[in-house]
């Protein structure tokens, strides 16, 4: 039975590249769009988006061009061409913004966008043009479907930026660049108020405050161990029972020994 069935499925393959072959090489677009959309359901993107290709220009002014610059985009995005089928989606959208596929292909511009954004520690210029795109998306379809995954999609692209802003202000902790360390931190809490870094970046503000006031000049501790402490007493007022206390509370001691001698010394 075996050897029956193997030349019978060789020969419907061959027929099938035979087919594929021959439209691909004929001048006939609509059977290019046609052989492409049987392609793309049986999931051979790759093929259905070069039929579709060999077909767009031609079929520009046809009925089935709608579905045609549709399934081209959806192939593209299925092949992870995220730049092209960024590209085909935005080109549906403008020629046919009347289209029950409008939405679908909004929600895919996100989508490309996101795909192509990299971790934080890369240029996030694709993360910009995903927080650009799904805000558009949220104003102009506010009860759609697909909010929870945009919202998701947002939250993961915001959390890059944070991420991205306070490893630049932990670099300056770690390389006891102290001021700039407070500055960076500064800067992140004031931008990013909400971020799950927050805890982490107000204690690592106050830790290097507390640095700062004691390798500064003798001039300059009093003022600057000051504002560590008020630092401290911030992050104690926001988390009563966080992790980072037991450590902070030594350096807090440091801060107030030091400025017990300052008293002393005045007297």
């Amino acid at each position: 039975m075996k050897k029956i069935l193997i030349p019978f499925v060789l020969a419907l393959l061959t027929v099938s590249c035979g087919q594929y072959t021959k439209v691909l090489n004929s001048n006939d677009p609509m059977a290019q769009y046609s052989l492409a959309q049987k392609l793309y359901e049986q999931g051979k993107y790759a093929k259905a988006e070069r039929l579709f290709a060999l077909a767009d220009e031609p079929l520009k002014t046809h009925p089935k061009y709608e579905r045609l610059k549709f399934l081209r985009a959806m192939s593209l995005y299925h092949l992870k061409q995220y730049r092209s089928a960024g590209y085909q989606f935005r080109s549906f959208t403008r020629l046919f913004p009347k289209s029950s596929k409008k939405e679908e292909a909004d929600f895919y511009i996100v989508k490309c966008y996101y795909n192509l954004t990299p971790e934080y520690y890369r240029d996030l210029y694709y993360g910009e043009k995903t927080l650009e795109e799904a805000d558009r998306f949220l104003r102009e379809y506010p009860g759609s479907s697909r909010t929870d995954e945009i919202n998701r999609m947002v939250k993961d692209i915001t959390y890059r930026f944070e991420k991205k802003d306070f490893e630049k202000a932990k670099l300056y902790y770690h390389l006891g660049y102290w001021k700039a360390a407070i500055k960076s931190f500064n800067l992140f809490l004031a931008d990013h108020p909400g971020s799950p870094l927050r805890e982490e970046a107000h204690y690592l503000r106050f830790m290097s405050a507390a640095q700062l006031a004691l390798n500064s000049v003798e001039s300059k501790q009093k003022e600057r161990a000051e504002e560590a402490l008020k630092y401290y007493e911030k992050f104690k007022n926001l988390f009563p029972q966080s992790q980072y206390l037991k450590k902070m509370t030594h350096w807090k001691d440091k801060l107030d020994q030091l400025l017990q001698e300052e008293k002393t010394e005045e007297v």
